[in-house]
């Protein structure tokens, strides 16, 4: 046999006997997508079992993102090579524009909301080979060498903690990554020697996503001036696994969160504010993950910013708003509950939640992206000094009440439900005794502002930058 072919196959073997134990009687599912790595990978797989006398399935899945014909050529190819191999094909198609109208309504990119319909493909898929035989269906995956790489420089640019930064497991529960200890020059050589084509995805060249940028302008650049920049980055991931599971550990010792009321999960304030910095931040990741894992349906991309994370951590102020959770201070507890909104069909969907922490009176600025309105304005909010930090601007929800007499008021009480409907944007403004003002923005972009009653001075001076409009108290 050619030692190329022969490398490659001894290498899968390997790989299938590490993760398995005893591949014999298995049955297997191969994601093949008609790319270089999971074409080799099923090719590989095919030739393996003649000796290894396991059941191979495809499946591809069609994400209707890119342009009808080479999508279905793309499934023409995968569905060819396993008649060939004589491996069953299933191809599930994605009706066009739902991953694109997903990824729209808040919280994941295109690539997340591809990949979080994919799973759900291919985990339906496995249910239903398991169904029909006696054992379940294990999903395999050509991620390479070059894909954990690529992974770890990603997640080093958007400032992952060490669970991002984690080496890339070979298995985590039925999903299998037997390519990882090869490289995409392995998969390319086994290919060519084999004389099987595959389909190249026209946007893999497209720098507008961040792989692409890592792979076609950042790696070369490390090629060139870090020869040894792989292997160094191999140890920093192995590194970060060993961190990620210490501080795993010492938050499930130290700060357990506890069922509290409702959908919500607390742990006393007294330990929460105890315990070293990093160890908060972790613990909060860890309520976000379990309050995750209530919804119907896990949201790609549905995790908290560790920014944001670490001012929560940090300064605990009365309520942080978190994106997909809230974290709120109260009778000597710390808090957590999920923020996220539902669609009309009653499924969840990620919240496009801000939180922006002042420690001190100054000129702070927040981009329009942030709060949906024109991307070319900043809105500039000039703290009095007599305002309580620290101070927590975040989304304003129905549920937020301010002091107005002698009565605890709604925004919508105070300017009257038809009034509040002329506003596209609302911001609360808490310190430590709770929400200290409102800001509205109207439709015509005009600024209220709405203290609480304190010393009769306001709370907030609020402006609109080009053009300027001056906010007030009422």
């Amino acid at each position: 046999m050619n030692n190329i072919i022969e490398d490659f196959e001894v290498h899968l073997a390997a790989a299938l006997r590490r993760a398995l134990g005893q591949v014999q009687g298995t049955t297997l599912l191969a994601a093949v997508s008609g790319g270089a790595d999971s074409t080799a990978m099923l090719a590989g797989l095919a030739a393996l079992r003649k000796q290894g006398d396991f059941a191979l399935h495809c499946i591809h899945v069609e994400h209707g993102i890119r342009p009808a014909n080479e999508s279905i050529a793309d499934a023409q190819a995968v569905q060819a090579l396993c008649e060939k191999l004589d491996v069953p094909c299933k191809v599930v198609s994605i009706p066009q524009g739902k991953v694109a109208a997903f990824a729209s309504r808040g919280g994941p990119g295109i690539e997340a909301a591809a990949r979080y319909f994919r799973h759900r493909a291919l985990k339906a898929e496995a249910k239903r080979i398991n169904a029909v035989g006696n054992n379940a269906a294990s999903i395999l995956t050509g991620h390479t060498r070059d894909d954990l790489l690529e992974n770890i420089l990603m997640r080093i640019l958007r400032g992952s903690g060490p669970a991002g930064l984690a080496i890339m497991p070979r298995r985590r529960g039925r999903l299998l990554r037997p390519l990882l200890d090869m490289t995409r020059q392995d998969v390319i050589g086994y290919l060519e020697e084999k004389g099987i084509p595959y389909r190249t995805d026209a946007s893999n060249s497209d720098i507008k996503f961040l792989r692409n940028r890592v792979r076609h302008k950042l790696i070369p650049q490390l090629d060139e001036f870090f020869p040894s920049w792989r292997s160094s980055l191999i140890a920093l991931a192995e590194t970060q696994s060993l961190c990620a599971e210490f501080l795993a550990s010492e938050v499930e010792k130290r700060l357990p969160w506890k069922p509290g009321i409702g959908s919500t999960l607390r742990l006393r304030e007294e330990d929460f504010l105890a315990a070293p910095p990093i160890l908060r931040e972790e613990a909060i990741f860890t309520g976000a993950d379990i309050l995750t894992a209530q919804l119907p349906g896990k949201l790609p991309g549905n995790v908290p910013r560790r920014s944001a994370v670490r001012n929560a951590a940090r300064q605990l102020a009365a309520a942080h708003d978190l994106g997909p959770i809230r974290l709120d201070r109260q009778n000597g507890f710390v808090t957590l509950r999920s923020a996220c909104q539902t669609t009309a069909a009653g499924k969840p969907r990620a919240e496009r939640g801000f939180s922006l922490l002042i420690n001190q009176a100054g000129l702070y600025t927040l981009k329009g992206k942030v709060l949906g309105l024109e991307k070319n304005r900043d809105l500039c909010i000039r703290l009095d000094a007599s305002s309580r930090f620290p101070l927590v601007l975040r989304n304003h929800i129905e549920g937020d009440r301010i002091h107005r007499g002698r009565h605890k008021r709604r925004f919508s009480d105070i300017l009257g439900k038809a009034t509040h409907s002329i506003f596209v944007a609302v911001i609360t403004a808490c310190d430590a005794n709770g929400p200290a003002a409102f800001i509205g923005i109207s439709q015509d972009g005009n600024i209220i502002v709405i203290g609480r009653e304190t010393d009769g001075t306001g709370v907030l001076e609020v402006s609109w930058k080009n053009p300027v409009f001056e906010g007030r108290n009422v």
